[in-house]
């Protein structure tokens, strides 16, 4: 069977209802109050029935440093201890969602395929496409499934580290998920790392929220070298929003490396040059 990259990382109501009477996918809930923190009462107010709560900062990040970012990495031993009590296996089949055009659903996504879970999908459309199709919502506190004994193997998707993030400007395409007014410097002292380009991650989905199809997709990174060879990196403020972009190159079938870090561990150290 012909691979399909959009279809192997990105699932419709539609087809998620099928699987659900089907089999048992795990469902994550990643839903954040504005842009920064996890919306856990979001969840207990409404959440898709059987979903458990993936916390961006506390399941989905690790301890920050002050100069490692602000969302660093989990340690892979506890990564491992979250996927266990998610109860979740490396062929256990995974769909994440999150609050329509958000980015931290991907954040799941790009974290457990980087450990080796083999099948993750994003909602496309989160919540909002689930409700407007009629699909119902429960209340409270999460479901306990039972604990797996999944051992993780990071790596499994590529990231950039902080020493290699100035050569993979130099020799390919580090794209900056961030609002032009970040990117550009002209808000909040913002600027960009020399030789990134800005490709902002709000900009691949419809208006309604919806992931744009794939021809949309492929003129907005075309002319960066979608076709060809070039090594690609994301990055943005917390690695949330680049997440977003190497997964939308994922559903084009290219591999982009995530720079995890990003912007808050690169502006960590005022001798690293901005362009603004």
């Amino acid at each position: 069977m012909t691979s399909n990259p959009r279809r192997d990382n990105l699932i419709s109501v539609a087809d998620l209802n099928a699987l659900l009477v089907s089999g048992a996918p795990m469902l994550l809930d990643v839903r954040q109050v504005g842009p920064e923190h996890p919306n856990r009462a979001g969840y207990l107010d409404g959440h898709l029935p059987g979903a458990q709560f993936a916390d961006l900062d506390a399941d989905l990040a690790g301890t920050s440093t002050g100069s490692n970012g602000r969302r660093p990495l989990p340690h892979p031993d506890t990564f491992q201890a979250t996927v266990r009590r998610w109860g979740i296996d490396r062929g256990t089949p995974v769909v994440v969602y999150g609050a329509t055009r958000s980015a931290a659903p991907a954040r799941a996504w790009w974290l457990l395929r980087w450990a080796g879970v083999e099948s993750v999908k994003l909602l496309d459309g989160g919540l909002d496409a689930w409700a407007s199709a009629g699909g119902a919502l429960a209340q409270g506190h999460e479901p306990r499934p039972a604990q797996s004994e999944f051992v993780i193997k990071p790596g499994q998707l590529p990231n950039v580290e902080l020493p290699d993030v100035a050569e993979l400007a130099r020799v390919g395409r580090l794209i900056d998920a961030r609002p032009a007014v970040r990117f550009a410097g002209t808000a909040d002292g913002a600027g960009h790392i020399p030789g990134a380009i800005n490709v902002p991650a709000d900009g691949n989905f419809t208006d309604d929220g919806y992931l744009l199809p794939a021809d949309e997709l492929q003129v907005r990174f075309m002319p960066h070298g979608l076709d060809t060879d070039t090594p690609f990196g994301a990055y943005c403020g917390s690695g949330v929003a680049a997440a977003m972009e190497v997964f939308v190159l994922a559903t084009l079938g290219r591999t982009a490396r995530l720079y995890v870090g990003s912007a808050s561990e690169w502006t960590a150290d005022p001798n690293r040059p901005l362009v603004r």
